[in-house]
């Protein structure tokens, strides 16, 4: 919190500084005007008190307004004292014809002259703090509407709704809270897309072959159909292909939840891979992986299934540093590179529209495995046609994974 610490804390010295500076202006300013009005002296017309003192300097007599107080005189230095102020004035003496005794003129204040200069006073610090108060709530409302939109946003979630982005300024952790913010609430907003897609394409997955079941079996019932052994494996055929789609969908919820434990070991990959394509393989190295098996066979696996419309299939091993990389290359047509960064979402496929054939599950799958090993997998088209699907797996020196 050190940026909004150093905002705070400037806010406020900026606030004082504003409002003594203006309370030191405003009171000069009064200040000058008195000391002027006082220093006109012989030249107004105000009534004057005077105070007539002998030759020693001693006070003979006085004015009526000043009888009663304590006064000294030093030359042209007269102090004046009474029980509601004390003055300090410097007044030339002026002699008086035919005696040695010496006569000073002070001018007199009107009765209300103290109390216009304390409203004076007053209106001008009235003044600086009102302005020191508009500064402050200028200066707190540029700190805290981030922090209102925040909130307004967040509210807005909480009422299921989707909230705008909040707008970002600066660098400073209201910044970095707010970008935040907004990356989560993209997150969200992209998770319920998605999911609403995807209880869609669960029903209409789940609804071919539920339909096909239930047309067959109708006509085995209304005995327009024959229960015969070609009729029996086409209803098994549509059961394994829902018992597939289930079992994908409960794999990927498992894993959506942290719920696979990988049996790590050490691996040679290439032997493993060869298990699975039942032949040899193409490889540079033979990299050992600190991975689970069964795992390893399912990625791949679901890899050639998917590329096993376009073969023939290529399979290629080698390494790089700490990763052992693995390439499977089909001779098909290739990927439309907007569809590229999309192609390992759940039940995705290249034509929306096929009924038949998979779900569009095995690569969503792949790719969760493969994340789980600390990995990760992408698809491009080879520059002499075909798609190429790789994937890495940390080699067994870099890797610290456990069950």
């Amino acid at each position: 919190m050190r940026h909004i610490r150093w905002r705070l804390l400037t806010a406020m010295i900026a606030v004082v500084v504003v409002t003594i500076a203006l309370s030191g202006v405003f009171t000069r300013r009064v200040t000058h005007e008195e000391v002027l009005r006082l220093s006109k002296g012989d030249a107004s017309n105000r009534p004057k008190d005077v105070i007539v003192v002998d030759a020693a300097g001693n006070v003979i007599s006085t004015s009526p307004a000043l009888r009663g107080a304590s006064i000294h005189i030093r030359g042209n230095k007269v102090e004046v004292a009474t029980n509601r102020m004390q003055l300090v004035l410097f007044v030339q003496p002026v002699p008086i014809a035919g005696t040695t005794n010496r006569a000073y003129y002070l001018p007199r204040e009107r009765p209300d002259a103290l109390a216009a200069l304390d409203r004076r006073l007053v209106i001008t610090f009235a003044i600086a703090i009102l302005v020191a108060v508009a500064l402050t709530f200028l200066i707190s409302r540029h700190i805290t509407r981030p922090i209102e939109q925040l909130t307004n946003a967040v509210h807005e979630m909480a009422r299921g709704r989707t909230p705008a982005n909040v707008p970002v300024s600066g660098r400073d952790e209201i910044a970095q809270l707010a970008t935040s913010f907004n990356a989560m609430a993209d997150a969200i907003a992209t998770q319920q897309e998605l999911r609403k897609r995807m209880v869609g394409d669960v029903a209409h997955e789940l609804r071919t072959p539920v339909t096909n079941l239930r047309c067959e079996l109708e006509s085995i019932q209304d005995g327009l159909a024959a229960p015969d052994a070609a009729r029996i494996a086409s209803l098994h055929e549509e059961v394994l292909h829902l018992q597939h789609l289930i079992d994908d969908l409960q794999e990927l919820a498992v894993a959506d939840a942290g719920g696979i434990r990988l049996r790590c070991e050490k691996l040679d990959l290439v032997a493993t891979i060869e298990q699975v394509v039942k032949g040899p393989i193409e490889g540079e190295s033979r990299p050992i992986v600190f991975a689970d098996a069964m795992r390893i066979a399912q990625i791949v696996r679901n890899l050639l299934t998917n590329a096993a419309a376009f073969a023939p299939v290529h399979v290629s091993v080698s390494s790089d540093g700490g990763n052992a990389i693995v390439s499977i290359t089909d001779s098909g047509p290739g990927i439309p590179p907007s569809e590229l960064e999309h192609i390992f979402e759940r039940f995705y496929r290249l034509d929306p529209s096929r009924s038949d054939g998979g779900a569009g599950l095995g690569l969503a799958i792949v790719r969760r495995l493969v994340e789980l090993h600390g990995g990760r997998v992408w698809a491009e088209n080879a520059p002499g046609g075909g798609a190429v699907f790789t994937f890495t797996i940390s080699s067994y020196d870099a890797a610290t994974l456990g069950a």
